[in-house]
């Protein structure tokens, strides 16, 4: 099997439950360059909050962020596919009519939001948003500063409320459910799977050299995207269908567990 990128989703998969990556991550990343093995986070988390949870190494690795919307190589930009403002703004718009919601717009130098009062909102946010400024009116932002991503936050209500209300706007951008607690937007066809694509062009790799892991239905193209798909053992079920392999949870260690088992990396 030659592997020459691995990618792994990071809420669910990478982090355990309780938001804790493994001790043996960065070793076991650290043996995956020495094969010549490029380690990629593939999250909708912000690229500034991925860097910030790999800083031992976060020049060292290649970055599928906000969803695959926002693509890097250690700190070059190698895709930033922005959404069109009168597409951005009506989602502001709908994010406004959702009892409980919330909308944060995702740009190159960081992400803004208009909700300074939701405490619940606030603390879930900076948890994904390293970089993340308040704005008093998102349509206005919306009009000149290019947005990746609109992500709509609504506590454990993502699937049942938000994702509905946006349903419409699936004729013209990507609708991806990202949690129970998120639901976000980007340009159609974006998605981490086309991130994958855009990533082995640029490595100069085939999408069958790579190996993926995810437990959340934005991963479902992820994992369709690469030659070794594994869901986690907590994967939602229809992502357990898709995936080639199942491999034990979060809270198992499954990513690291898996690495090491299938390339042979002893600790």
């Amino acid at each position: 099997m030659a592997i020459k990128l691995v990618a792994a989703d990071l809420d669910g998969t990478l982090l355990d439950s309780d938001k804790q990556l493994s001790p043996d991550l960065f070793p076991l990343i650290g043996a995956l360059e020495k094969q010549g093995v490029r380690f990629a986070p593939a999250s909708g988390r912000q690229y500034y909050n991925l860097r910030e949870m790999f800083a031992p190494m976060a020049d060292e690795l290649v970055y599928i962020s906000e969803n695959g919307a926002m693509v890097c190589d250690g700190a070059k930009v190698i895709s930033f596919s922005a959404m069109p403002a009168e597409v951005v703004q009506r989602a502001v718009e709908t994010a406004r009519e959702i009892p409980g919601a919330s909308a944060i717009l995702a740009c190159r130098e960081g992400a803004f939001y208009e909700n300074d009062k939701d405490g619940v909102f606030l603390e879930n946010m900076a948890h994904y948003y390293a970089r993340r400024r308040y704005a008093p009116d998102l349509l206005r932002l919306a009009e000149r500063e290019p947005v990746c991503k609109v992500a709509v936050f609504c506590s454990r209500k993502a699937e049942s409320t938000v994702l509905p209300a946006l349903a419409p706007f699936a004729a013209e951008a990507q609708v991806a459910l990202s949690g129970a607690d998120w639901v976000d937007l980007m340009r159609p066809g974006m998605n981490k799977g086309q991130a994958i694509g855009s990533l082995c062009e640029a490595l100069g790799i085939a999408p069958e050299d790579c190996m993926a892991f995810g437990d959340y239905l934005n991963d479902l193209e992820l994992l369709q995207s690469v030659g070794e798909s594994f869901a986690m053992a907590n994967a939602h079920d229809t992502l357990k269908k898709t995936a080639k392999y199942i491999c034990p949870s979060n809270d198992e260690d499954g990513v690291c567990r898996t690495i090491r088992h299938i390339l042979g990396i002893d600790k």
